[in-house]
């Protein structure tokens, strides 16, 4: 069965102006966001109206957003070892690097009414160039991950909680690349490399 999360309340998307009044109304300075690794209010806006981001409503003091995200674990078996992709760090043109240690796999933020399965073919085309569905195997969505809010990344002063659909994918022997890849986005580049892999959703 195709797992999507369109069975989730529908939620409308606010316009430019009704997401600047809520970021005034709880103190966020987003006027900042243009310096350092922030996106910027086009980018927030952008991601609202395009892909599963909505804003949480409630009591709390702090601005928080909702992400739905399709996630990829990456596998490859070498020399009879499993290694597992993982982001090693990201590259801004001003020298700054940033670096994740609370997630794994690669991700990609679902479209609205898109499957997960779809959102990971997706996610391996645009992250690392995989287009060719017949040389990677991909699983159904083997489990989900409904973390707490933590500050985020992308806009300094609003927290997001991240709602994973983790899915699992052994790459051919034409698609491995011993060094790791890059994938260049917009004003960054994205190293990712490998790791020894322990333990695997997937059954063999």
């Amino acid at each position: 069965m195709t797992t999507t999360i369109s069975s989730q309340p529908e939620k409308n998307t606010l316009t430019r102006s009704e997401i600047i009044a809520l970021l005034n109304a709880k103190k966020v300075r987003w006027r900042l966001w243009k310096k350092g690794t922030n996106r910027t209010l086009k980018d927030l806006c952008e991601y609202h109206r395009r892909d599963t981001l909505d804003f949480r409503n409630g009591s709390s003091d702090n601005f928080i957003i909702d992400v739905h995200a399709a996630v990829v674990i990456v596998l490859h078996q070498y020399r009879n070892k499993w290694l597992e992709l993982y982001e090693d760090k990201q590259v801004f043109p001003n020298g700054q690097v940033l670096r994740r240690t609370n997630f794994n796999g690669i991700a990609e933020t679902l479209r609205r009414g898109e499957s997960i399965r779809d959102g990971a073919i997706r996610c391996l085309a645009e992250e690392l160039q995989f287009r060719d569905l017949s040389k990677y195997s991909l699983s159904e969505c083997l489990k989900f991950e409904h973390r707490d809010p933590v500050p985020s990344e992308k806009w300094s002063g609003i927290m997001a909680a991240y709602h994973r659909y983790v899915t699992e994918c052994i790459i051919s022997r034409d698609l491995f690349r011993p060094d790791g890849y890059v994938e260049q986005e917009n004003n960054r580049r994205i190293y990712f490399k490998w790791r020894p892999r322990y333990q695997r959703l997937l059954a063999l």
